[in-house]
């Protein structure tokens, strides 16, 4: 951790095998080393390393022999696949924890006079997203269990003026993936389902993100309606299915009220079909008040809001 975080000097300078030996090691030993190192500053070291990879592709790909400063990149970037594929858990909550820090430094940047265009994490996005987007891929379970999470890296990462352009199935396909993952275009509004079975609805115009209490167990599947009225809930670990209405004020200024206005029990799911909760359940709208709920076992059930 030493040889990676000591600035560059005459003695030690910034691209050298033995920086790149200790960042190797640091990948490959993460499991033993985490309890002895401090994860944040690794993690942020690591990717301010691969801020720059987009230059040195080039030379990383065709290049050789590779520039000392295209080598350290990749031995960053596959330390930081290592640590982030070991550890998913500990990855993610980390770099949440980074984004909530630099999201609270923004709304004061003018106070204290800082740049945020200097900031690791503003420079670093394409690199955390290509991280982000491995988890997903490689491990899949592990990431249900830290949606709202990973949706707080995703919003910081991407660019704001696509998801008004674009759906989020297009901006990040990846994260679609999850049947607990629903965006409205037309509310621009994003609700995401976690293993506490609460809601996190995301206003993006206002940047702001409100916590719901929905269910009693973890939420299997959620979807807006179309007209982005209505969100409907499920939990098969409850065997609940809720309806909620959201309202904001005029333009979508003032805080928003999101209330339950329908709740129906659903049939208990098979023991044997929740080994697979990714493929357990989608709710798919017909209509602006009628929505379908597919399970694994082919069956479908209709409910009106």
């Amino acid at each position: 951790m030493h040889l990676l975080l000591t600035p560059p000097s005459a003695r030690m300078p910034a691209h050298t095998p033995l920086r790149r030996a200790a960042i190797d090691l640091i990948g490959r030993g993460f499991t033993v080393w985490e309890l002895y190192i401090d994860v944040s500053r690794v993690l942020l070291a690591l990717l301010e390393l691969c801020c720059d990879a987009d230059k040195l592709v080039p030379s990383m790909r065709y290049g050789l022999p590779l520039t000392p400063a295209a080598d350290s990149c990749r031995t960053a970037r596959h330390a930081l696949t290592l640590i982030a594929t070991a550890r998913p858990a500990a990855f993610i909550t980390t770099l949440a924890r980074e984004v909530a820090r630099y999201n609270t430094l923004q709304q004061n940047a003018q106070t204290l006079n800082v740049n945020l265009s200097n900031v690791v994490l503003h420079r670093a996005k394409t690199e955390i997203l290509r991280c982000v987007e491995l988890l997903i891929d490689k491990m899949h379970t592990e990431i249900s269990d830290l949606l709202i999470e990973v949706m707080d890296i995703i919003l910081h990462c991407v660019d704001p003026g696509h998801l008004k352009m674009k759906g989020l199935s297009d901006v990040f396909p990846a994260i679609c993936r999850f049947n607990q993952v629903s965006h409205c275009p037309t509310t621009r509004r994003i609700a995401v389902g976690a293993k506490n079975g609460q809601v996190a609805l995301y206003e993006l115009r206002s940047s702001k993100c409100q916590l719901i209490t929905a269910h009693g167990a973890a939420i299997t599947a959620l979807a807006f309606s179309p007209d982005g009225k209505f969100l409907v809930s499920y939990s098969c670990g409850e065997n609940r299915l809720s309806f909620w209405q959201t309202s904001t004020g005029m333009f979508g200024l003032g805080n928003s009220q999101t209330k339950c206005t329908k709740s129906y029990s659903t049939s208990p799911v098979a023991e044997m079909s929740r080994l697979n909760p990714m493929r357990l359940a989608k709710l798919v709208w017909i209509n602006n008040r009628t929505v379908t709920l597919m399970l694994s076992d082919g069956s479908e059930t209709r409910f009106n809001v």
